[in-house]
């Protein structure tokens, strides 16, 4: 199992506590020559990539701060002045770090950075709205999916439910409405959102109709006769993305598992909690951004004795970025999607009694 070595972990302590000043000592490097950013703006942006790099040097995967610089590449906007904004940050905090730990420690920096330079040096080629979207022409119920999102970016959501409602009643299954209505609808809403074409207000509003349409059709899930065996399944402190988690947490229903989803932003303590309140055998734990991956690892490395049978799930976009980040942090599988999670949670208990009790 991959793991931090012992100067990882020293080198991700100090750019964690060190931060705000590594960002000011690169921000006076660079402040005057950067053009398109205001000294507070320059300041948060230098800010932002101290933890991805802190993340991922403590979790020896360079795929952390590639996927926060391909999101931090969109904003403002995705550019040939935009990654080089980013060029001149990531060589101004290198140059600094240069000066601030040993030889041998900055050498254990640099191939992260040389795999962050290389994602902003990618020639940008923007492909055409059809391959960008999510909801391309073909795809399952693409035309009930096209419907309901332009009805969410229209503030129509009764309309948008109603819809829904439409869709089942003429025989679509409730698991493909998830698959190929709501998770194809989120992502498009992210992409409008990340490339400025929605606001922030927007965005909101669309999530919040789309967890009201799930909870609506949770119900239609539970026909399924149950198997006895029961999970939980939250996010971690300070990670409030947790819709990909609910889908996967009312798909392992549909097969027969009893949920108890706790959502988003628990403190670890009330998971484990949880975890020994409802006897549960399968914890499932999401993680939507890098830093969040760190909080996993601490969560599993603080497992109570008495939780010691339980498996853990995990996933999100950091897990699959990274196929193999899921070990790093004490796991015992990882999901790239609601199917997915289904098929690790077989895998994982099968053969295996059920248990009717933690001890």
């Amino acid at each position: 199992m991959p793991t931090s070595s012992a100067p990882h972990q020293a080198i991700a302590d100090f750019l964690y506590e060190q931060a705000p000043a590594l960002a000011r000592a690169a921000c006076r490097q660079v402040l005057n020559s950067l053009v398109g950013l205001t000294e507070a703006e320059l300041l948060e942006d230098l800010k932002s990539h101290c933890h991805p790099l802190a993340d991922a040097l403590l979790m020896n995967s360079v795929s952390l701060l590639e996927a926060h610089l391909e999101h931090a590449r969109y904003l403002p906007s995705l550019s040939p002045e935009r990654d080089d904004q980013l060029r001149q940050q990531l060589n101004a905090l290198r140059q600094v770090l240069s000066q601030r730990l040993t030889i041998t420690d900055y050498n254990l920096t640099l191939p992260y950075f040389y795999a962050g330079l290389a994602v902003v040096s990618k020639p940008i080629t923007p492909p055409t709205a059809d391959a960008v979207s999510v909801l391309h022409n073909g795809a399952p119920l693409v035309a009930e999916a096209r419907q309901y999102l332009g009805r969410l970016l229209a503030g129509q959501r009764t309309e948008a439910l109603t819809g829904i409602r439409q869709a089942v009643r003429e025989g679509a299954h409730v698991r493909d409405i998830y698959l190929h209505i709501f998770q194809p609808v989120q992502r498009e809403v992210g992409r409008l959102w990340h490339e400025g074409k929605i606001d922030v207000a927007q965005e909101h509003y669309c999530t919040a109709a789309t967890e009201l349409s799930i909870a609506t059709l949770h119900a239609h899930l539970m026909a399924a006769p149950r198997n006895g065996r029961r999970l939980v399944a939250a996010t971690l402190s300070g990670d409030l993305h947790v819709m990909p988690l609910r889908m996967v947490s009312d798909f392992l229903e549909s097969d027969g598992w009893d949920a108890y989803f706790l959502g988003a932003n628990t403190p670890a303590a009330s998971v484990w909690q949880a975890v020994l309140a409802h006897r549960a055998e399968l914890l499932v734990i999401g993680a939507s951004m890098s830093h969040h991956v760190a909080r996993v690892r601490e969560l599993l490395a603080e497992r109570p004795a008495v939780c010691a049978a339980t498996r853990v799930m995990v996933g999100g976009a950091p897990f699959n970025a990274d196929p193999t980040l899921w070990q790093a942090v004490g796991a015992d599988a990882s999901a790239p999607d609601a199917m997915g999670a289904i098929a690790e949670a077989r895998r994982l208990f099968s053969g295996k009694p059920k248990v009717s009790a933690l001890v």
